[in-house]
């Protein structure tokens, strides 16, 4: 399927203002906020223009599987 430049420009906006806002408190909020980010990186493209940070700090969590302690992505 393809969206123009402006619908892919109109849900990033959309999905960057939703990570702004978001408030992490449990694992389905956290959970949340990895989708979204991972959407907003499938949006873009190759990933060109996001930081690195941002692509490398996703890498090391699963997409499905046994569930991991989130105590130490909860700083993120």
């Amino acid at each position: 399927m393809m969206l123009s430049r402006q619908t892919i420009e109109t849900l990033s906006d959309l999905i960057e203002n939703r990570l702004a806002m978001m408030i992490i408190g449990d694992q389905d909020d956290l959970r949340e906020k990895v989708t979204l980010q991972r959407a907003l990186v499938e949006l873009r493209g190759d990933g060109s223009d996001m930081p690195a940070g941002v692509l490398s700090e996703f890498a090391n969590i699963p997409r499905r599987g046994r569930r991991r302690k989130i105590s130490g992505m909860l700083s993120a």
